[in-house]
């Protein structure tokens, strides 16, 4: 069974993503970015840009450092920057779960659509708080189980299937955020009926 980010889906499959996967994901990011208070100068670390389909949302006036740890995405990511001109925005290989940062590098770090799909999700969480400078922010959009006992219980008896696509359907938002040095400002839906949440944490001083 494939583990997180071995799937086919991150590596010699990345040239479907965008038109499998990105069409479903690319207006929650875009809308999240959008309601995002950022200040000229203020320095970005996006974990897991994947295919770079969030990029194009940020202000130009921010400085963005993507990572991702897949050579086949980033290079899809690059394409794109490359094809825009866009000089605010640095890519670069990296592993959400051991992140190559210093302690209080940056005012926002945000990730989409990746913390289902790491090996070790409470380690990537931890890795995006030490990273964010007290007073910033923490922003997180990703599927997470249902604390419904029975509809958490359905996640489960399809977990085998989405595992194979390189994703778990078991993890709770309270998995990653329990015991973290946030305070949780927004935790919400992204829509009435979406399996998908949108989370804003500020790092507390």
């Amino acid at each position: 069974m494939a583990e997180p980010h071995q799937s086919r889906v991150y590596s010699d499959l990345a040239y479907l993503y965008d038109s499998v996967f990105g069409r479903a994901f690319v207006d929650h990011e875009q809308q999240v970015i959008d309601s995002l208070t950022f200040r000229p100068g203020q320095q970005v670390l996006e974990v897991g840009v994947g295919t770079g389909i969030s990029l194009g949302a940020y202000p130009p006036y921010v400085r963005i450092i993507g990572i991702d740890p897949s050579d086949d995405m980033l290079a899809h990511a690059v394409a794109k920057i490359q094809g825009n001109g866009v000089g605010h925005i640095e890519l670069l290989k990296g592993d959400a779960q051991e992140l190559e940062f210093s302690d209080n590098s940056f005012d926002w770090v945000t990730t989409f659509h990746v913390m289902t799909v790491v090996a070790q999700p409470r380690r990537m969480m931890d890795e995006m708080v030490r990273v964010c400078k007290p007073g910033g922010h923490i922003v997180l959009v990703s599927h997470f189980a249902s604390r419904n006992p029975f509809l958490y219980f359905m996640g489960t008896m399809i977990n085998p299937v989405t595992k194979l696509l390189g994703w778990t359907t078991r993890l709770r938002a309270a998995d990653v955020l329990d015991g973290q040095r946030i305070t949780v400002e927004r935790h919400e839906p992204l829509s009435r009926l979406s399996v998908h949440y949108a989370i804003v944490a500020r790092k507390d001083d």
